[in-house]
């Protein structure tokens, strides 16, 4: 019987994401594991290790909910959407403000 391994390299965990059609660069992972937007990771020595559970987990908190443009096109078109018209004045010339001295 062959089982998986339980830790990946951060090399490994870029390569499993990406198996699942995610694109994500090791070094990416290295980027997240100082910013803590990254999956859980442990310490193993100096190295970082992840479990293939960390990753599906964070894979699912990075995912948006699931939308069609159709759906949304349609949704513009019977009024449910209002488009979105910038507000007169809203422009860097029109904002400046008038004084007595430059009437």
């Amino acid at each position: 019987m062959i089982t998986a391994r339980a830790f990946l390299s951060r090399a490994e965990a870029a390569e499993y994401v990406q198996s699942h059609g995610l694109p994500l660069a090791r070094g990416t992972l290295q980027k997240y594991a100082t910013t803590g937007e990254g999956p859980r990771y442990h310490k193993f020595g100096q190295r970082c290790v992840y479990r293939r559970e960390d990753l599906d987990a964070w894979i699912t908190t990075k995912l948006g909910r699931p939308v069609t443009s159709s759906g949304n096109a349609e949704a513009a078109a019977d009024g449910r959407y209002p488009k979105v018209v910038p507000e007169r004045g809203s422009g860097p010339r029109e904002r400046a403000e008038v004084t007595a001295s430059d009437r």
